[in-house]
């Protein structure tokens, strides 16, 4: 060991030794120099956050100089506040330094809104922006406004807002928004048999009646069950409504008493005094079959339904008891025979019966029936029960005209007319009303005694039937698609077209006249005719 030591103190006093000293003093030194400025450097930054960020952790404010490790809150975390638009200062201890930074909640983000895009009004809607914000998404309060003063409006034309929503540290999230404003509701439902007026369409009380066209709203108060749409136009906007015209209203009912035998069936049609119903009844029935075993006074139910399942149910009165009521005849149609043509068979179809009883003969008078003179003739049927009661029912019988007495009242009518064309027009025109019928084999017949009405067709023909009896040349004539007939006459050498169906209004003064083509032609309504078939008239 003496001698390790005398020669390391050789070596240190030797030139050799002593640049190895230097190089570890250097050494030393440029280590504890290090290790200063680490000392001196930050370890925590100051952080900036956005409002709604859901929370921060410690690494968030270390630098790149921080061991985590060595690092801790010195700050109480739960009193470290990111909900709220703001500074917090913040301590941590980096090994046994402490440092303290700041922590900036900031908020530069927008709200999140889902904006109603279009909205639609009356003419009297008062606007106000919350109606156009459906939801709104932010961290803070927020207020609703529009982007420019909104006025008063005039007009049905739709406009354009723009609506903005801001936060409380002023960000905002702004969207154009429609205001469609209407006057006339989309739909609307109305009970058949009764009236909808421009009101009951309008979307404000009295605004917009003039839009609305009552001949339109007339047509729909006339019309049946179904789905109809009225059109209404403001400026560039048109609006469509579709009413529904619906039947919800049960049959009116009106029942009576009704009588029945013992142990015989009754029907329904037994109680009815009436029923009734705008669309039509589809079925009246008894609920239930009356039991007529034993004499007495009964309570029955009735059912009536309408074409579209409306129900109405009413209570009827039922007396059960003894035959005391003669049979019932029936098969006693009207005949209606040829003239000139022999006896039918009266018995054919038609049977007595009675509700004791049942079938009963039937026996019958038709001495007064003439079968060579047209008329109205009567046969009378007789049937008698076993207990004597007796039916006496009578049966129209009618015979037929035929060419002689249809060319006898032609005859008949002409005799009492002068030949003005004009004036027998006029009287065809007053003796037969209009109806949509040609009048079978016989118009002429049908126009003056059957039904004293009939259609274009039947009014020509009466009175084509008179001017030929008086030897005034005419010539039937009719549109091109058949849908009016009238006649050409040739009035002193001059043909002229007449007329005779009643019209209304213009077209039957102008009817009432002798009219040469293009006068006719006026009254047509837009219909013409083959003139290469019919002679010009002038």
């Amino acid at each position: 060991m003496k001698k390790f030591i005398e020669r390391m103190k050789s070596f240190v006093l030797s030139g050799k030794g002593k640049a190895v000293i230097i190089v570890v003093l250097a050494a030393a030194v440029g280590a504890a120099g290090y290790q200063y400025w680490y000392y001196l450097q930050p370890k925590f930054q100051d952080l900036t956050i956005e409002l709604g960020t859901d929370s921060v952790s410690i690494t968030d404010f270390m630098t790149q100089y921080a061991k985590a490790s060595k690092v801790s809150f010195v700050t109480d975390p739960s009193s470290i506040d990111i909900d709220h638009v703001g500074e917090t200062s913040v301590t941590f201890l980096h090994g046994r330094k402490e440092e303290t930074v700041t922590l900036h909640v900031v908020d530069t983000t927008a709200p999140a809104v889902e904006f109603l895009d279009e909205m639609e009004v009356t003419i009297d809607y008062v606007p106000d922006a919350e109606d156009f914000v459906v939801s709104v998404e932010d961290y803070s309060e927020t207020t609703v406004s529009f982007a420019e003063a909104v006025g008063s409006v005039d007009t049905y034309e739709d406009r354009v807002l723009t609506v903005n929503v801001t936060d409380a540290s002023g960000n905002v999230t702004s969207h154009d928004c429609t205001l469609i404003y209407t006057w006339m509701v989309d739909s609307y439902v109305l009970e058949y048999g009764e009236h909808v007026t421009k009101q009951d369409l309008l979307t404000a009380q009295g605004k917009g009646m003039s839009l609305i066209n009552q001949v339109d709203l007339n047509n729909i108060n006339v019309s049946g069950v179904g789905e109809y749409e009225i059109s209404s136009t403001s400026g560039s906007k048109t609006l469509t409504c579709t009413i529904t015209v619906a039947d919800t209203t049960p049959p009116e009912v009106t029942l009576k008493e009704a009588t029945v035998y013992l142990n015989k069936t009754v029907s329904v049609d037994s109680f009815i005094e009436s029923v009734t119903d705008l669309s039509g009844v589809q079925e009246v029935r008894l609920t239930e079959e009356p039991d007529t075993s034993t004499a007495g006074t009964y309570t029955v139910e009735i059912e009536a339904e309408d074409i579209y399942g409306n129900v109405a149910t009413a209570e009827a009165t039922l007396y059960v008891k003894k035959d005391d009521v003669p049979p019932v005849i029936s098969g006693l149609s009207t005949l209606t025979l040829a003239k000139h043509s022999s006896a039918p068979n009266y018995l054919s179809g038609v049977s007595a019966n009675d509700a004791t009883d049942g079938a009963c003969a039937v026996s019958y008078d038709a001495s007064s029936v003439n079968y060579n003179a047209a008329g109205t003739y009567y046969v009378t049927y007789t049937a008698s029960d076993t207990s004597g009661n007796v039916a006496t029912k009578k049966r129209t019988v009618v015979i037929e005209h035929d060419s002689e007495d249809t060319a006898a009242l032609v005859a008949s009518i002409a005799s009492g007319l002068s030949n003005d064309v004009k004036s027998i027009a006029d009287y065809v025109r007053s003796n037969a009303s209009h109806n949509h019928s040609y009048g079978g084999s016989d118009p002429v017949w049908y126009g003056f005694v059957a039904n004293k009405a009939g259609n274009c067709y039947v009014h020509a023909m009466c009175l084509k039937a008179i001017l030929d009896y008086k030897g005034i040349e005419s010539q039937l004539i009719w549109t091109t698609n058949k849908t009016h007939y009238w006649l050409v006459v040739n009035v002193n050498g001059t043909w002229k077209h007449v007329d005779a169906t009643p019209m209304s209004g213009t077209i039957r003064e102008a009817c009432k006249q002798l009219m040469n083509d293009s006068q006719c032609l006026a009254t047509l309504s837009g219909r013409t005719w083959d003139t290469s078939l019919w002679p010009a008239c002038e």
